[in-house]
């Protein structure tokens, strides 16, 4: 059975080398689901997750010492890419995405950026309503042999 994440909270914190199992089991969960929807897998499933963690990049959510969810971001200035959003299935819908999404914008802010960039597959209208309902500008399409990528922006003002 999952942890719940309501009624505590979670807490973020870098990742460390120690949680790259876990993060490779939660990108199994969260994009595994999408395999029979796109020609390809998702990017995430094909990472090299003891890299990921190693990174410096990644941060996670934790509740009771268990991840329920994680953020990978890269500098690209003057944005901050959001490059891998992950949210154990059984714990989506609890607010830990929106924590992990306001932690990359802070981090975006503090460091002077002009915002927060980022893009998902057109086939994973879950994730485009979730950026949507946060305020993140579509800003276009990209479409090859391979993929279909929805992209969008979210600058400050």
């Amino acid at each position: 059975m999952a942890s719940n994440a309501k009624g505590t909270r979670p807490q973020t914190r870098p990742a460390v080398a120690a949680d790259s199992s876990e993060l490779a089991e939660i990108a199994r969960e969260a994009y595994g689901r999408y395999l029979g929807l796109v020609d390809e897998p998702p990017a995430p499933l094909l990472l090299d997750y003891d890299q990921v963690a190693a990174s410096g990049r990644t941060h996670v959510a934790v509740v009771d010492g268990r991840i329920l969810g994680m953020v990978t971001v890269e500098p690209d200035d003057p944005y901050l890419i959001l490059r891998n959003l992950a949210v154990r299935p059984s714990c989506q819908g609890q607010g830990i995405g929106k924590k992990l999404v306001a932690l990359v914008e802070s981090m975006a802010r503090s460091a002077g950026l002009k915002g927060v960039r980022l893009w998902t597959r057109a086939e994973m209208t879950d994730n485009i309503a979730f950026y949507q309902a946060l305020q993140y500008e579509l800003t276009h399409s990209e479409k090859n042999e391979r993929s279909h990528r929805v992209f969008f922006s979210r600058d400050f003002r």
